[in-house]
This record gives C-alpha cells, structure tokens and sequence, in this order.
C-alpha cells in the first residue's frame, strides 16, 4: 500500500515538473485593465495565483468544517469513552458473577448503567448480582424491566418462572410459563416445563397441547411422547369418569392403551372401565395383553374379579390363563404362589415361590414362604427363620420414580417428591426381578420344610 501512495505522488510531482516546463517554453502576456488600473504579466504567474487562492480557500473552509464540528466531535469522543467505560465495567461484573461474588457484581452494574445507555445488558447483570446477594425484590425489578424489551423478554421471563417455583408460587410459575412458550415454542426447556406445570396443575388437555407441540418440534422423542400422551390420557379418563362421562372415560382409555399398552397404568385402567360397563370379556383381554409386556399384581386382582370365579382351586386355572402370556416373569410365579396357597396348596405354592426367590429371594417371596410354613405346618421356628431372612432380604419390585428415586406405594402420574410427570415405573433395585431360563435357574437355598400330611401338598 505504501509503495502505491509513493508512485502515486511521484506521477503528481511528475506532472507538475512537466507543466512547469511547458509554460517555460512557451511564454506569453497577460494584459488586465480594471477602474483605471492597469496589470502586465506572464501566464505562468497568473496560474500559480489562481491555484494559491484555490489552495486558500480549501483551507478557509477546512478550518470553518473544524470550528463548526468541533463542540460535536468533543461530545462524540467523550461519549464513546463513555461506553468503552461502560463495556468495562459490565465484563468486570459478569466476572464477578462467575466467581460469585454478589456485592462486587452489583457494584459494577450500578457503574455500568451510568455510562451505558443499553438496559438490556444492564439489566441482566443487575438481576444476577441481586439474586447472587439474595435481594429477592431487586431481582424481580429487574426481570419484570426485562419485560418491556422484547429482546430481554424471554430471559426476563426465565428469571422470574425460576423465582416463583422457589417462592412456591405454582400459579405466577405457569403464567410466566405459558407467556415464555408464546414467545419460543421450540425452547426445549420451555416446552419441558410447562408441560410439567400443567400436569402438576391438573390441567390434562393443556398439558396435551404442549406435549405434541414439543413431538411436532421435535423437542420431545416420538417414543417418549407416546408414552406421556398415553398417560395423559389415563387422567383425562379418570376426570371424564368423575364428571358422569363413562363414554368417553373409556374412548379415552382405550386410546391410552392402543398407544402404551406396556403402561401398567393404561391396562388397568381400560379393564376397570370394560368392567365397568359389563364387558369382563373385553376386560380379560385386555389384561392378557397387558400382562404379556407388563406384568404387576393389580392386574390379577382385576383379571380375578372379570373372570367372575370365586372358587380357590378354580382361580388357580384361571391365574395361569393370565401368565401364560409371560411366564417366566417373577410376577407370574408370584401370582401363581399367592392363588395356591389361597387354595391350600402348600407345594404349589413352595415351588413357585423357589422359582421365583431364586438364590437371593426378595421381602415378598421370604414373606410368601412364612406364610405358607404357618399355614402349612404351624411351624413357628421356620416362620420366624422366613421373616428375619425378609428383614435382610432384597428389596421388591415397586412404584419407583425415574427422575428422584423416589418410591411409592401405588401409581400415580405425578411424583409427590419431585413433581415429575410419567415417572413412576415398576422396578426392582438394581437387577432384581429378572427371571433366569429354567435351565440356568439355580435353586432357592430354602430351610427343608417338615413332611406335611395335608391332602392338598402337591
């Protein structure tokens, strides 16, 4: 670049050089007569005067643009040092910030909304350092200033839904929910929480709109989705069923069960419904299906009572006609136990029970066995042997929430320790209740029971 501007100015001085030397040769008189004055003289030296008074007034008017601008251009520099100030003083804040230094963030921001004419930088970094320092009403100023620009409204939006949630304000919680989804439909973590406050609120249809505006966005999984609609569903039965709606209870369990059949919840729901209505047919079905991908006690329960058999050796058939369709699940060795010693059948009920305890029997099957030893042989020592072996026993299968940990007695769609919905599923600690083939089943080390006369041992 410097090499340009050189030849550049050479090719002038050139020029100039060469025009000088034109007028040289070729010299001539310039006459002016003006009000009696007379002027004589050469050309060249009337050019140079005119380029000198064009050189002048360049400069007279170089010097009038300074004077005029000047006042300006002070304002402009001081203005931009202004904001470089101000810059500055907004990164030390957000380093304080990150460091967690609380008093020293709020010292800065104070500083930078002073030299800096931009709230929507400012207003962040004051919300931080107020919640930093624990200055509730300073943080809350803040967010709801973040309203009124609809560049900061979303984040303003964010503060104050995680403000009202540690509030315990459920209610200001999903109204700022629901203006944040407004504003971005497709943030995941909008979509994640409104859905659960609207579950959490009881609102089931809403709730359902926002889960398959997240399955359309592709913010929630199509096989999750499925899964929570079904469940969504099951409540909206339940609601329907409470309002004298029986119709459409059961339109909407029938739907839950077509989407998530390996939803517990759903199977027993649309069984109870069919039921209900006087189709036990349809009910028992439905829970052979159910039980085939989800084995668990209340469907037993169910299958008994639409099956309409009250006899105990009776119930015992029909009991196998359900976990037939999953055999080697610990639950249908369970059932099985349970329906024989109901009928007395004090082996059946051991060999089951042996089948299903394995090397390491649970609380339920140490607790099955006590049972069946009283009732069988009124053997208290061996009672007592099952019952301390229960005390020390691994953990069953029960109502287990994914997101906490937390365990339940019965089902329900919303987690009472961590408000999660769809969460509760049922499982054992670690890898219990997964049924070895019959080939590689090991033997139950059980105490030998006493010889029985009982006509029922089989």
């Amino acid at each position: 670049m410097t090499t340009v501007r050189i030849l550049i100015w050479f090719a002038i001085a050139a020029a100039a050089m060469l025009g000088a030397v034109w007028l040289a040769e070729r010299p001539g008189t310039l006459t002016a007569e003006w009000q009696g004055w007379r002027l004589d003289t050469n050309v060249g030296v009337v050019l140079i005067a005119v380029v000198a008074l064009v050189l002048v007034g360049v400069a007279a008017w170089l010097l009038y643009r300074w004077i005029v601008g000047a006042p300006g251009a002070l304002l402009e520099g001081w203005g931009e040092s202004r904001r470089q100030r101000g810059y500055r003083e907004l990164t030390q804040g957000l380093a304080a910030v990150a460091a967690g230094d609380g008093a020293e963030a709020q010292k800065h921001a104070r500083k930078a909304e002073q030299f800096l004419a931009e709230p929507a930088l400012t207003l962040l970094l004051s919300a931080q350092a107020a919640q930093l320092t624990g200055d509730r009403d300073g943080a809350k100023r803040a967010f709801d200033a973040m309203l009124k620009d609809d560049q900061m409204a979303f984040l303003g939006l964010r503060g104050l839904i995680g403000q009202a949630l540690r509030d315990g304000d459920q209610t200001k919680a999903l109204g700022y929910a629901e203006r944040a989804f407004t504003l971005r439909p497709q943030t995941p973590w909008v979509v994640h929480s409104l859905f659960d406050m609207q579950a959490q609120a009881g609102q089931w249809k809403a709730a359902q709109e926002t889960l398959d505006s997240g399955i359309r966005r592709k913010v929630v999984s199509a096989d999750k989705g499925r899964a929570l609609k079904a469940l969504l569903l099951v409540e909206r039965s339940r609601e329907a069923e409470r309002a004298g709606r029986d119709a459409d209870a059961q339109v909407l369990a029938r739907e839950a069960f077509g989407l998530a059949p390996e939803r517990i919840a759903a199977t027993g729901r649309l069984a109870e419904l069919q039921l209900k209505a006087g189709d036990p047919k349809r009910a028992l079905k439905t829970l052979e299906r159910g039980w085939a991908v989800a084995p668990h006690p209340d469907l037993v329960e169910i299958y008994l009572r639409a099956s309409g058999e009250s006899e105990p050796l009776k119930r015992i058939g029909v009991v196998r006609r359900l976990v037939a369709r999953n055999a080697d699940d610990i639950e249908s060795h369970l059932a099985l136990a349970r329906a024989s010693l109901d009928a007395g059948l004090w082996g059946e009920a051991r060999r089951q029970l042996e089948t299903a305890g394995g090397t390491s029997p649970s609380v339920r099957v140490c607790r099955l066995m006590a049972e069946v030893e009283e009732r069988a042989n009124a053997d208290q020592a061996k009672v007592h042997e099952w019952l301390a072996r229960a005390a020390a026993a691994p953990a069953d299968r029960s109502w287990s929430c994914t997101a906490c940990g937390a365990h339940h007695e019965t089902w329900r769609s919303v987690c009472e320790s961590c408000g999660a919905f769809g969460t509760l599923q049922w499982r054992a600690p670690g890898t219990y209740g997964q049924i070895l083939p019959p080939e590689t089943r090991p033997a139950m080390a059980l105490p030998t029971p006493a010889t029985n006369n009982n006509n029922n041992t089989t």
